[in-house]
């Protein structure tokens, strides 16, 4: 017969700090927006398109696709930029606590 286990296994309690919380909600507050903004920009560049609001066929893909392109790319890399400077650097102290 197996020994009986008088307590059964149980996660440890993690506490996440305030300022984490902080952290993560104004990075998705600002992924939101950034989405929100990005599928505006989208909506403009069809217009451009459609519209031939700045002449020719060139102009129009460089200032309606081209600009929506950079667009993706720079919020892209800021809120990437902004989630290794905001949550990342926490992760690994936070780990260290339990190894």
């Amino acid at each position: 017969m197996a020994p009986k286990v008088s307590h059964a296994y149980q996660t440890p309690n993690h506490d996440i700090s305030k300022s984490r919380v902080l952290k993560s909600a104004l990075l998705t507050v600002l992924s939101i927006f950034a989405l929100l903004q990005l599928g505006y920009h989208c909506l403009w560049a069809f217009k451009v398109l459609y519209n031939n609001s700045y002449g020719n066929s060139i102009n129009n893909l460089i200032f309606g696709i081209g600009t929506l392109i950079a667009n993706a790319g720079i919020s892209f890399k800021a809120l990437t930029f902004l989630n290794e400077k905001l949550i990342d650097d926490g992760i690994d102290a936070d780990h260290k606590k339990y190894l």
